[in-house]
C-alpha cells in the first residue's frame, strides 16, 4: 500500500486545504516515482481527469508529473476561476476521480490526517467526499484528534455525523487514553533496560507526575536525566535514582509548561529561532527561514540555529525542506516563550521582513503566510498607506485561496480586508474598493450566505458613479437571488430585467403566447438567411451586449423551471443578438435554447438539430467547457431525439453527468442525470441494472443537495420499481420511493412533477389493462408538451399510450366518442415517423394495427402487429417489441386463434423478461 499523511495546524486555519492536499500531493510523487506503474497510472489519470487534471495540478504540483505531455503544458496555465456554490464539490469530484484512477484492490491508500480537531470546513468536506464515494473501494482513511477538544455542534462531529448518515463507509472509533499503570511500567522498563521488579517504584513516580501522558512522561524522564536525577552508574552498570527525591521535586503542571522550562535553557540565539520558527505553526520552510535571515536587523542566522533545536529532538527536518516540531506541544511551549504583549507585533515584524527580503517568485509562494502574520499584527499598524497595502495583499491573497476553491479563507482575507479600509479610500483606491467588495460578495455567495452576497453588492452599487461600476456586483446580485429562489427572495427577473434596460435590452414585464409566436417567426426569419453560416458568425465585440448576453444566460437557464412562459422568449432573443452583433460563448447556449424551442414549439425538428449540431461546433470554437454540460443536455436530452435513436443519446448523457460535475455544475449534473434515466427507460434499457444506477444518482442527489432534481426523479424510480414487482400496486406510484397521493400537486398546479407523475401513472396504467385511467391519466396531463418543454420521450409516448388507450376504449365503447384523441394522436405520430423513423416506425405501426383492428380489417391489422414486433426488435425496443407482441396475442385470442396467441403470448412473455419488467411478466402469464 501507499501510505500518505496530513496533519492540520491550529495556527495556520486559513492555510487552504493544506493538510489533504499535501498529502495527496505526495501521493502524486509516488505515483511518479514507481517507474512500474507509471504508463499505467498515467493513461487512467488522463482518462479520469482530462482536461479538467489542471485544475487539479494548481492544488498538486506533483500530478504534473504524471499527466501526459501535452495536458502538463495546460496545468502550467492557470484555470479558470469556477466560483459558484458548488465549486468545492468540483474539486471533490476530481479528487475521487484522481484516486478512483490510481488506487487498487492490490495497490491500496492508506491517508493518516493528524489533528483532525483544527481541520477547516472545506477539508472536512472533501474528506467527507472521498470517504463515502462507493466506487473508491481501495482506500483507507486515518484520522486522528482530541475529543475533550470535539463536542456536539463541533464541525468536525458534523462531518462525522453525515459520513454515517450516508451509510456508505465502516467507521471504526479507537479510543486512545493515557497510559495506566502497566504500560507506564513497560515503558520505563524498556527504556532503561532493567527487570520489571526493579523498575516500578520509578514507574508509578512517573505515572502520579505525568498522569500517563506519553509525551509528558518522555519528557519527565528527559528532564531527570539532564538534572542528574535519572544517572547511569558505570560502577552497578544500571540507572539508578532516589524515589523519595524524585517523589519530592515539584514540575510544571502540563507538557507544555515543563517544555517551556527546558526550552529557556537552550542558547539565545537557539531560542530566538525556536520562537520565530513557532509562529508560524507547527512547521516552517527553509525558504521563509532564509528570506528573514536576509534582515539586517537580525542578529543570528535562524537556519543554523534550528539545526541545534534538531539536535535535542525538538524539532525535525522534513520534506520541504521545513522544520516541523517534534509535538504540537512542543510548538505550544515555544510560542508562550513569546510575551502575549508582543505578539502583535512579533507578527507584524515578521510579515514586514518577509515580504521585504522575498524574491518575486517567493513573494507568491509565501502569500499567505506574509498576509496572516501582518493580519496578527495589524492594530500595531500606525500608518494608513501600510493598511491599504495590507488591503491590496489580503484581496491578492483571496484570489490566490479563491482559485485554490479554499472559499472559506478567501472570505475571512477579504473581510481583514475590507476591515482595514476608511471611507476616503472610496476616492483615493477607488479599484481596490470595488475588487474587495465584489470578489467578497462573490465568495460569499459561493459559501451561501446569500444576506452578506446583497449587502456587500448593495453597497457597490449604491457607490458606483456608472453602469460599468455596477455590472459585476448586479451579476452576483442576480446570481444570488437564482440560488435562493426557493426562499423569500428578490425575483432575479426584477433585477436581471432593470440591468438589461440600461444595456439597452428592454424586455416585457409579461408575455404570452402571441408574443413568443412573434418571436419565434422573427427568429426564424433572420435564420433563414443564416443557418448554414453560423459558424463563420463574427465574434462579439460590442461591450454592452456582451454584458446582456450574460445576463441573459442567467435568467434563461432561471426559465427553465420557474416562469416558464419566458423560456422561448429569451432564447430567442439571445439567438437574434448574435445574429446582429456576433458570437461570444453565451451563443452556445443560445442555439442550444432555441433549438429545443423550435422542436418543441415550432415542430420544426430538422431547424432544431442543425442548431444542435451548431451549437456543439460553435462551443469547440470558444472553447466553452463550462457550457458543455448544458449543452449536452439540450442537444442530447430535447433535440437529438427528434431526429437521432434515442439511443444514440444515452452514452453522451452518462458523459455530460461528469462534465457538469468536473466543471462545477452539479446543478446541471443531477438535472442530466434525471434525463439519462428517462432516456434509458423509453430506449427499453434493463431494469434491474438501470435501477442500481437510479439509486447511486439518487444518492448523489442528495449528496450534493439538488432536493428538486431528487424530487422529480422520484416517479421515474417509482415507476421502475413498480415494473421490477417491488411495489403492491403495480398502476400506483406508491412504494418505497414515492406515495402519488402525497407528491401529487394540486389539481390546478401546472408544475413539471405533476406532469411527470401523471405520464408515468399512465404508462403503467396502459401497460397493465386499465385502458380508462390511462385516458383519464392523459387527458389530465394535456399539456405536458409545454410543461416538459417539448421533451420528445415525454412527448412522444404520451401521445403514443394516449392513443392506445383510446383505440381500446373504442372498441368497447363506439368510435365516436374517441375519435379526436384517435386521429390527433396517429396524425401526430405520423409527422413524428417522418422526421425520427428509427424511434417513431414501430409505434405508428402498432397504432396502425389497432386503428385496423378497430376497423375491423383483421388482415391488416395482423400484418401492422407484426410489422410492429419486428421493426421494434430491429431498432433495439425490447419494451415496445413486448408490447406489440402482447397486444397481438390480444388480438389473435380475442378473434378466437387461440394457438397464434399463446406463442405471441410467449414471446411477449421473453421480451418483458429481457426488459426484467417481473411485474408484467407475471401479468402476461395469466395468458399462458
Amino acid at each position: 500500500a501507499n501510505f500518505v499523511s496530513g496533519k492540520f495546524d491550529a495556527l495556520c486555519p486559513l492555510d487552504p486545504l493544506s493538510a489533504i492536499m499535501s498529502a495527496l500531493n505526495e501521493y502524486c510523487l509516488l505515483l511518479a516515482r514507481d517507474s512500474e506503474r507509471i504508463g499505467e497510472v498515467r493513461q487512467s489519470v488522463s482518462a479520469a481527469l482530462g482536461d479538467e487534471g489542471r485544475v487539479l495540478a494548481a492544488l498538486l504540483p506533483n500530478l504534473a508529473e504524471i499527466l501526459p505531455p501535452e495536458q502538463r503544458l495546460a496545468a502550467s496555465s492557470n484555470p479558470d476561476p469556477v466560483w459558484v456554490p458548488e465549486a468545492q464539490q468540483r474539486l471533490a469530484y476530481l479528487s475521487r476521480m484522481l484516486l478512483r484512477s490510481t488506487c487498487r484492490r492490490e495497490r491500496p491508500l492508506v491517508l493518516f490526517l493528524d489533528d483532525l480537531q483544527w481541520a477547516d470546513v472545506s477539508s472536512l468536506e472533501l474528506m467527507r467526499a472521498l470517504v463515502t464515494d462507493a466506487p473508491l473501494d481501495a482506500l483507507l482513511v486515518i484520522g486522528s484528534y482530541r475529543d475533550n477538544e470535539v463536542g456536539p455542534g463541533h464541525i468536525l462531529q458534523e462531518c462525522f455525523d453525515a459520513i454515517e448518515r450516508i451509510g456508505r463507509t465502516a467507521v471504526s472509533r479507537v479510543d486512545v487514553r493515557n497510559l495506566d499503570i502497566e504500560s507506564v511500567h513497560a515503558l520505563v522498563t524498556d527504556a532503561l533496560h532493567m527487570i520489571p521488579r526493579t523498575t516500578r517504584s520509578l514507574a508509578e513516580v512517573v505515572l502520579q507526575k505525568t498522569g500517563g501522558n506519553a509525551l509528558f512522561m518522555e519528557q519527565f524522564l528527559t528532564s531527570l536525566h539532564d538534572e542528574g536525577l535519572l544517572r547511569y552508574s558505570l560502577l552497578t552498570r544500571r540507572w539508578e535514582w532516589d524515589i523519595d527525591v524524585l517523589q519530592a521535586r515539584n514540575i510544571a503542571n502540563n507538557v507544555v509548561e515543563l517544555m517551556r522550562a527546558k526550552l529557556l535553557r537552550l542558547a539565545p540565539a537557539v531560542l530566538e529561532a525556536i520562537r520565530i520558527a513557532a509562529s508560524f505553526g507547527l512547521q516552517c520552510h527553509e525558504d521563509v527561514l532564509r528570506a528573514l535571515d536576509l534582515d539586517a536587523c537580525r542578529v543570528g542566522r535562524a537556519l543554523e540555529a534550528l539545526d541545534v533545536a534538531v539536535s535535542e529532538g525538538l524539532m525535525a527536518k522534513v520534506e520541504g525542506p521545513a522544520f516541523r516540531f517534534s509535538h504540537d506541544q512542543i510548538q505550544s511551549a515555544a510560542y508562550m516563550l513569546i510575551p502575549e504583549t508582543e505578539r502583535e507585533h512579533f507578527h507584524l515584524e515578521i510579515g514586514r521582513s518577509l515580504w521585504r527580503h522575498s524574491s518575486v517568485k517567493e513573494r507568491d509562494a509565501n502569500l499567505f503566510i506574509v498576509v496572516d502574520q501582518m493580519h496578527r499584527g495589524s492594530r500595531c499598524i500606525s500608518n494608513h498607506d501600510e493598511n491599504v497595502n495590507l488591503a491590496q495583499l489580503s484581496l491578492m491573497a483571496a484570489q490566490k485561496a479563491a482559485t485554490m476553491s479554499a472559499f472559506l479563507p478567501s472570505s475571512v482575507y477579504l473581510a481583514s480586508g475590507i476591515g482595514l479600509l476608511r471611507e476616503e479610500d472610496w476616492i483615493a483606491n477607488r479599484d481596490l474598493c470595488l475588487d474587495l467588495f465584489n470578489l467578497s460578495a462573490e465568495m460569499e455567495f459561493v459559501l451561501g450566505k446569500f444576506s452578506k452576497v446583497k449587502a456587500l453588492s448593495e453597497e457597490v452599487i449604491a457607490r458606483g458613479t456608472s453602469l460599468s461600476e455596477k455590472l459585476r456586483a448586479y451579476y452576483t446580485l442576480v446570481r444570488s437571488s437564482i440560488a435562493r429562489s426557493g426562499g423569500n427572495s428578490m425575483d432575479p427577473f426584477v433585477t436581471a430585467f432593470t440591468v438589461l434596460r440600461h444595456l439597452g435590452e428592454c424586455l416585457p414585464s409579461s408575455v404570452s403566447l402571441p408574443d413568443i409566436q412573434q418571436e419565434i417567426m422573427k427568429t426564424q426569419a433572420i435564420l433563414r438567411t443564416q443557418r448554414f453560416e453560423l459558424l463563420e458568425l463574427k465574434e462579439m465585440t460590442d461591450v454592452d451586449k456582451r454584458q446582456a448576453m450574460k445576463f441573459l444566460y442567467l435568467v434563461s437557464c432561471y426559465s427553465v423551471w420557474k416562469r416558464q412562459e419566458y423560456f422561448p422568449y429569451l432564447a430567442c432573443r439571445m439567438v437574434q443578438i448574435s445574429i446582429s452583433y456576433g458570437v461570444c460563448k453565451e451563443s452556445v447556449v443560445a442555439f442550444t435554447f432555441y433549438g429545443m424551442v423550435i422542436c418543441g414549439f415550432a415542430g420544426d425538428t430538422d431547424g432544431g438539430y442543425q442548431l444542435g449540431k451548431a451549437a456543439l461546433n460553435l462551443m469547440e470554437r470558444f472553447h466553452g467547457k463550462e457550457y458543455s454540460a448544458i449543452v449536452s443536455w439540450g442537444v442530447y436530452g430535447y433535440i437529438n431525439n427528434w431526429i437521432q435513436p434515442i439511443q444514440s443519446s444515452i452514452s453522451p448523457l452518462k458523459e455530460a453527468i461528469d462534465v457538469g460535475l468536473s466543471t462545477g455544475d452539479p446543478v446541471c449534473a443531477m438535472t442530466i442525470a434525471n434525463f439519462y434515466h428517462g432516456s434509458c427507460l423509453a430506449s427499453g434499457k434493463a431494469l434491474g441494472p438501470l435501477m442500481q444506477e437510479m439509486n447511486e444518482y439518487a444518492k448523489q442527489m442528495l449528496e450534493l443537495n439538488q432536493n428538486v432534481v431528487y424530487t422529480l426523479n422520484r416517479p421515474l424510480r417509482q415507476f421502475t420499481l413498480n415494473l421490477l414487482g417491488k411495489s403492491a400496486d403495480p398502476v400506483k406510484l406508491i412504494g418505497e420511493v414515492m406515495n402519488e397521493d402525497a407528491l401529487l400537486p394540486e389539481e390546478g398546479d401546472t408544475s413539471v412533477l405533476r406532469s411527470l407523475v401523471l405520464f408515468y401513472r399512465m404508462w403503467l396504467e396502459y401497460l397493465f389493462g386499465e385502458y380508462e385511467l390511462a385516458a383519464e391519466t392523459a387527458a389530465r396531463n394535456k399539456h405536458a408538451d409545454k410543461h416538459n418543454s417539448g421533451r420528445f420521450v415525454i412527448v412522444c409516448n404520451k401521445f403514443f399510450y394516449h392513443g392506445l388507450a383510446a383505440l381500446a376504449l373504442a372498441r368497447k365503447q363506439g368510435h365516436s366518442k374517441w375519435a379526436d384523441t384517435i386521429n390527433s394522436t396517429m396524425a401526430q405520430m405520423r409527422k413524428w415517423t417522418v422526421s425520427t423513423p428509427w424511434n417513431c416506425m414501430h409505434k405508428l405501426e402498432l397504432l396502425n394495427a389497432e386503428y385496423a383492428y378497430l376497423e375491423g380489417d383483421l388482415a391488416e391489422a395482423a400484418k401492422k402487429y407484426d410489422r410492429a414486433a419486428s421493426v421494434a426488435a430491429e431498432h433495439h425496443f425490447v419494451h415496445e417489441e413486448a408490447l406489440a407482441l402482447e397486444r397481438a396475442g390480444i388480438f389473435y385470442l380475442e378473434t378466437g386463434d387461440h394457438t397464434k396467441a399463446s406463442t405471441l403470448f410467449g414471446r411477449a412473455h421473453d421480451c418483458y423478461a429481457r426488459w426484467e419488467a417481473h411485474s408484467k411478466v407475471a401479468h402476461v402469464q395469466r395468458y399462458l
